[in-house]
């Protein structure tokens, strides 16, 4: 069965900008790409940002998320937090972190070159794909070009990923960049 999001009961309703009154609010994934537009928008403050996070999270406009009583609010934000800093096995599995030479178990299914992917099998970088990594200009450059290289897509493909699915692609591919041979020896003779 596929993962789903929590529908977040409100503990007091408020009013949708139609008038209708919302009682329930059904959580969304936070995609890559709509989290990096988002926090671009949302600058530095990090309030603005989980309230930019929470627009996208939520579906709610801004006069419906302003209504949200602080318990609310706080519940939202704590599912913001975990799809921002979670890895895609903590919502499917949190007992069974994978290893490295698994392939990494997408929380939603990604829509990349007329195929769509459950889970990506990840390649180690070759030294001459960390040598043009180090040459590009900003850290978000260096990380899709690697992750792409790694997983066998292209860039624009990233968007599509929840950001769960790109933490944990980051933290293994952290490993492959910064980890020796012997890491990753003992890891497969578990």
């Amino acid at each position: 069965m596929a993962w789903m999001p929590p529908l977040h009961l409100l503990l007091s309703p408020i009013t949708a900008d139609t008038g209708a009154t919302i009682q329930q609010v059904q959580l969304k994934p936070l995609f890559y790409a709509a989290q990096k537009d988002a926090l671009a928008r949302a600058g530095d403050d990090e309030d603005d940002q989980f309230f930019e996070l929470a627009k996208l999270a939520t579906g709610l406009s801004e006069k419906e998320l302003d209504q949200l009583k602080r318990p609310d609010y706080v519940s939202i934000a704590q599912y913001v937090h975990e799809m921002s800093t979670r890895p895609a096995w903590f919502f499917l599995d949190p007992l069974d972190a994978p290893t490295f030479d698994e392939p990494v178990q997408l929380l939603l299914p990604l829509e990349a070159a007329g195929r769509t992917f459950s889970a990506l099998p990840l390649e180690m970088p070759a030294l001459r794909a960390t040598k043009v990594m180090k040459k590009l200009a900003t850290n978000k450059e260096r990380a899709e070009f690697i992750t792409a290289h790694c997983t066998g897509l292209m860039i624009p493909d990233l968007a599509g990923l929840t950001v769960p699915d790109w933490t944990e692609l980051q933290e293994r591919i952290d490993d492959f960049l910064n980890k020796p041979a012997d890491f990753f020896r003992s890891a497969t003779s578990k």
